[in-house]
Parts: C-alpha cells; sequence; structure tokens
C-alpha cells in the first residue's frame, strides 16, 4: 500500500513531525536569547542613570566651585554593580584604558575576562562615546557564552580632559529566570502524543484506503446491517 499515492501521507505526517521537533527547541531557544538581550538593555539603562548622575555631580561642581569628588562616586557605584549584580562584568578605567576597580570570581569561580584583549572592544571604546557588542567567551569552569557589553564614557562632556569609561557586560549566566521546566516537559509530552496520533491515523487512513480499493465496484460502500 506504499507503492502508490497513499506513501505520501506518511511523509507528510513525519514531516509535520520533523516541524514539531525543531520548532519547539527554538522557541525556548529564542526565549532565553530575548531575556539576555532584555538584561543587556537593562545595563544600558543602568549606564545611563549613573553617567546622569555624575554629569549633575559635575554641573553642581561648576555651580558652586567645589569638588564633590564624582569619581569616587562612579568608581563605588561600578563596583557595587560588580559585586552584588548576578553573574555581571562591571569595571571603570581611566582615560588609557587602566582598570580602576577590582573584580570578583566568574562563574564557577573562574575568573572575569578582560575585555582589553578583545580588539573590538578597543576599538569601540576608542572611537565612540557608548555603545555595545556581542563577542565569545569561555573558560574551564562555565563553558562558552556570549558576552553582551556595553559602555560611556564619563563625564559625556567631551571637553573634559580627564575621563572615565564605564563598562558593563552580561551573559546568559546573568539572567536568572527561564522557561519553567514543565512547560519544555509539557512540549515534549506533546510532541509524543502528535506523534502516536498522526502516525496511526495516517496507517489508518492507508490501511482503509486499501480495503476500500480491494472491493468489487458494485461492493465499495456496505449499507449497516
Amino acid at each position: 500500500m506504499f507503492n502508490d499515492w497513499r506513501k505520501y501521507l506518511l511523509v507528510a505526517a513525519m514531516l509535520i513531525l520533523v516541524g514539531f521537533c525543531l520548532y519547539f527547541p527554538y522557541a525556548f531557544k529564542e526565549n532565553d536569547e530575548r531575556l539576555v538581550r532584555e538584561q543587556a538593555w537593562e545595563k544600558q539603562q543602568d549606564i545611563g542613570l549613573l553617567c546622569g548622575i555624575v554629569d549633575k555631580i559635575v554641573e553642581m561642581d561648576k555651580a558652586t566651585v567645589l569638588n564633590h569628588g564624582y569619581e569616587e562616586v562612579l568608581q563605588f557605584a561600578v563596583q557595587h554593580i560588580e559585586a552584588n549584580y548576578t553573574s555581571t562584568f562591571a569595571q571603570a578605567f581611566d582615560e588609557d584604558l587602566n582598570a580602576l576597580t577590582p573584580l570578583s570570581p566568574g562563574v564557577g569561580g573562574g575568573q572575569k575576562h578582560n575585555p582589553l584583549d578583545y580588539p573590538e572592544f578597543v576599538e569601540a571604546v576608542n572611537n565612540n562615546e557608548f555603545g555595545s557588542l556581542v563577542y565569545w567567551y569561555e573558560t574551564e569552569q562555565a563553558g562558552g557564552r556570549y558576552i553582551h557589553m556595553c559602555f560611556r564614557w564619563v563625564p559625556t562632556d567631551t571637553s573634559y580632559t580627564s575621563r572615565y569609561l564605564i563598562a558593563v557586560g552580561i551573559s546568559k549566566f546573568t539572567v536568572n529566570e527561564s522557561i519553567d521546566l514543565k512547560v519544555r516537559y509539557g512540549a515534549l509530552t506533546l510532541i509524543i502524543i502528535t506523534a502516536v496520533f498522526i502516525i496511526m491515523t495516517t496507517l489508518m487512513l492507508c490501511r482503509l484506503g486499501y480495503i476500500y480499493e480491494q472491493r468489487e465496484e458494485g461492493d465499495k460502500w456496505r449499507e449497516r446491517g
């Protein structure tokens, strides 16, 4: 019965199942990546807020001819982010890209990466006042992951000769939330049930079609007794 048009029913059923198996893992992965991108956007907003505070302090210094020490405030805020935000890289640099704040251990106890080791980062901060980029980082303790790095120079007034660079980076390990395992297991269960249903229904239709074709011309449809 698989030598005629009926064989395409089974092929269609298998293609539908393959579609299910490919779609759900893609959907789950895309959701996880969306959470990372959202977290990276929030870090950009944190940097924007911190830069706004620094600019306000600078403005107050100009108005009062005082020195409120925005450098100390800046370093304290960056170090607080680095030490207390989950698996987040944060560091302040001077105009020569010398690190001013220490780093705590990374994921799994490994060392956090040094963005200065990446030419794309160095090029970006040397040619832009602010921005973001993504690059790959890997450690023995946590494996590989993409780092979403954002940066900004402060004060934002470029006339200042003494300026500082804020760099904040996150990865998938920064995100605490993810799709509930019940949802993942539920999707797997639905795929299995759907697979059994589609295959059995397709085989039954093929078999019934075969029986229909084997009957005599006048006896295709039998009356109920």
